[in-house]
C-alpha cells in the first residue's frame, strides 16, 4: 500500500500522456502541414506572377527590336492571347461529349 500514490500518479501521467498524443500532436502536426501547404503556394504563386512579367517584358523586347514601333507591348499581349485561344480552340476541338436523352 505504500507505492499505490506512486502508482496513481505514473498512471494518471501516462493517461495524459497517451490523450495528448492522441489529441494535441495530431493537430499540432496538422496545423503545421496546413501553414507550411498554404507558404509554399503563396511563394508558388509568387514567382509564376514575376516568371509572367518576366516573360512578357522579354516578348516585348524582342517585338521591339524586330518592328521598332511603339506598340510592342499592345503587340506581345495580342500575340499571347492569339496562342491562347489556339491552344483553347484545340482543347475545345478534342473535348468529349455526354450525350443527352434525346441523343441515346
Amino acid at each position: 500500500m505504500e507505492d499505490f500514490p506512486t502508482r496513481v500518479a505514473d498512471f494518471l501521467e501516462s493517461l495524459t500522456t497517451r490523450i495528448r498524443e492522441m489529441t494535441v500532436d495530431r493537430v499540432a502536426r496538422v496545423i503545421k502541414l496546413v501553414t507550411l501547404g498554404l507558404l509554399a503556394f503563396t511563394l508558388v504563386g509568387i514567382a509564376f506572377i514575376f516568371l509572367a512579367v518576366g516573360l512578357f517584358r522579354i516578348l516585348e523586347e524582342l517585338v521591339f527590336k524586330v518592328c521598332d514601333c511603339s506598340q510592342a507591348m499592345e503587340i506581345s499581349y495580342g500575340a499571347v492571347a492569339g496562342l491562347l485561344v489556339v491552344v483553347g480552340a484545340l482543347f475545345w476541338s478534342r473535348r468529349t461529349r455526354t450525350k443527352t436523352e434525346d441523343e441515346a
